[in-house]
This record gives structure tokens, sequence and C-alpha cells, in this order.
């Protein structure tokens, strides 16, 4: 049985669901230890007063916050529990909104929710009358001393809470010095089309592997093998000189396959 990481309710005018959040991601990146080169032990990391000039144990560590250069207002593990807010345990939908409304750059991090024995019938109601209406509910929820603005959205026979960045934490898109304009020709753009629907496949997630990790995971095993690992030179790519014989070579070898 899955492992809820919060439990509260969904509220939505004066229908209350009591659900669990459980995690619906996890990473795989592989993580390596810092090791002392001269003796290959495992280095520590302790936190270092540099007034006192000696480490500090988790034990003696306060939580401040910086209000001014220098100044600290300290906030206990208590008192950071005892703040209270309308969202701390339910997740209070504010409103409803089309699917394609929120922008891919406010998708934080997703959770699979799961009703309480309660209410499964009002939770699987929420569900469909959103896959119905084509909608996402705009909620926010205090999860792990912070209020999110969250997403539900109906994925499948699920229903899945996506945390959303809010907007002042959406960086606008920088000035970038590469991007300029230029002058695109309408046969080049027919091609790039072209290529593009020859390319065109539904989305399948499991025909995609983490190719660097596996390929890591193989140095990896044949060092503790004992085996000679060959250093392969990175070969740098080139640009495209001539776009136009480059699209069409493209096209072509895609409708020979």
């Amino acid at each position: 049985m899955a492992r809820a990481v919060w439990s509260g309710a969904i509220t939505f005018g004066l229908v209350n669901i009591p659900i669990k959040v459980y995690g619906a991601t996890e990473e795989k990146d592989l993580r390596f230890t810092s090791l002392h080169a001269k003796c290959k032990t495992p280095l520590k990391r302790p936190y270092i007063c540099p007034v006192c000039n000696e480490p500090v144990e988790q034990k003696d560590m306060l939580k401040g916050y910086e209000y001014g250069k220098g100044n600290y207002v300290i906030l206990s593990e208590e008192e950071m529990d005892s703040v209270e807010v309308e969202t701390s345990k339910a997740v209070s939908v504010l409103g409803f909104v089309d699917v394609d409304e929120i922008g891919p750059l406010f998708y934080e991090k997703s959770y699979y929710l799961g009703p309480e024995e309660t209410s499964v019938k009002p939770f699987e109601l929420l569900r469909q009358a959103l896959v119905r209406t084509d909608k996402v509910a705009v909620a926010q929820a205090t999860l792990w001393k912070k209020e999110h603005l969250v997403a539900l959205r109906p994925i499948g026979s699920a229903l899945v809470l996506t945390v959303l960045f809010y907007e002042n934490e959406v960086k606008p898109s920088p000035d970038i010095p590469q991007t300029r304009p230029v002058v695109i020709a309408d046969e080049e753009l027919d091609l790039a089309t072209k290529l593009i629907s020859e390319l065109t496949v539904d989305f399948d997630p499991a025909k995609y592997k983490d190719r660097y990790r596996e390929a890591l995971l193989n140095v990896i095993e044949a060092k503790v093998a004992g085996k000679e690992v060959a250093v392969t030179p990175r070969v740098e790519v080139a640009p495209t000189q001539d776009l136009m014989a480059a699209l069409r070579a493209s096209l072509e070898a895609v409708k020979k396959a």
C-alpha cells in the first residue's frame, strides 16, 4: 500500500472531500559521494561557525530569517508549525480554468490524489466533472510549511495535484543576445513543417530512456569489475551551414525509414 505524504480535504463551494496525497514522480539521478583524494574516505561536511571557528551540530542550530543586513529574527519549529491559514489542512479551490490556460512554465511537481473511505463518491464526482467540462481546478494548499498554488486535473482514471509556481517565481523571457530577427524563406518553413509532420508520433513515455544514466551505470559496473574504461573524446557538433540541404536530406531520410 502506497504511503501518503499529506492528508487534508479538497474544498470547493460547500463541498469537502477528504483526500490523501501520494508521490507521483521520483528522481533517478545517480548520487555520488565526495571522497578525500588522498585516502578515499567519504568526507563529512560540518557547518562551521566563522565567529567561534568551531563545527556546529544539528541540535545547536536555529532557524533565522534575515530581515536586514546581518539582522535575524529567530523562529522555532513550534512557532512555524503554529502558523495557520485557511489552507493549512485544505486544498481550497479558488476557481476553474481551461486546461490550456496554465502555461508549461508554471508546472513544478505532481502528486496523485486518493479519497478517504468516506469520500469516494464526491471525489469521483469531482474527477468526472473536470473530465466533462475539460477544466482544471486552481487551488491553494499549505504543504511543507509553504502555501502553494496548485492545479487539480484528471489524468486517465486518476486525479492529480500539481504544484504551480506563483507568478513572481516565473522569470520573464530574458533578452538573450543570440536571439534576433532573421529572414525565413517560405521554402525553408515549408520543409521544416513537413519534417515536423513526418516525425510526429503519439507520446509514449515508455519509449524514452535516460541513456546517459544507463551509460554511466555501465562505466561504474565496469570499474567495479576492475575493467579498463576507455575515455571517448567529446565531438563538437558543428552548426549547419546549408540549412535547405540539411532539411531536404532529413526529409528524405525520414521518408525512407
